[in-house]
């Protein structure tokens, strides 16, 4: 969770500098997704079998809709914990229990990084910082400083 709150905050410092909107951006989209996946590892089962690995869910990857090989590789993939905005929807999915009722009580059910014409994607960290908005930039820092403030009360 400390790597969720150092974006964060590394976000907010770039945010206020209208030249670094890309950086700051990006930073709060990584911010949010260190919360998840801490929330998704600390309270909902998920597991990360080395310290570089990609964490993941035993519930998601343990039920493939069928048993052939592909249904496997699919339900293998499907479990990973990666990138925004498709993290933000396993967290939704795998949020139950006393925890789960209190962070998806904060979270949003419409993910703020799925926007249809300005989807967060990890990829950006690339773009002209030209191309984002102070508006897109505020919206991903309210929504990272929510999905920590939900980490630190589900706790």
């Amino acid at each position: 969770m400390e790597a969720g709150h150092c974006h964060y905050n590394a976000a907010t410092q770039l945010a206020k500098s209208s030249q670094h909107f890309g950086p700051a951006d990006h930073l709060a989209g990584i911010a949010a997704e260190c919360a998840i996946k801490a929330m998704l590892l600390d309270f909902f089962g998920s597991v990360q079998d080395t310290p570089d690995g990609i964490p993941y869910s035993p519930t998601i990857r343990n039920n493939p809709a069928a048993p052939s090989n592909t249904q496997i590789q699919r339900a293998r993939k499907a479990s990973e914990h990666g990138h925004l905005p498709h993290v933000w929807e396993q967290l939704l999915l795998l949020a139950h229990g006393h925890r789960g009722a209190t962070v998806l009580a904060q979270v949003s059910q419409q993910n703020p990084f799925r926007e249809s014409a300005d989807e967060w994607n990890v990829a950006h960290r690339y773009r002209d910082s030209g191309q984002i908005s102070e508006q897109r930039v505020k919206r991903h820092l309210a929504a990272a400083r929510t999905v920590i403030a939900a980490y630190q009360q589900a706790k």
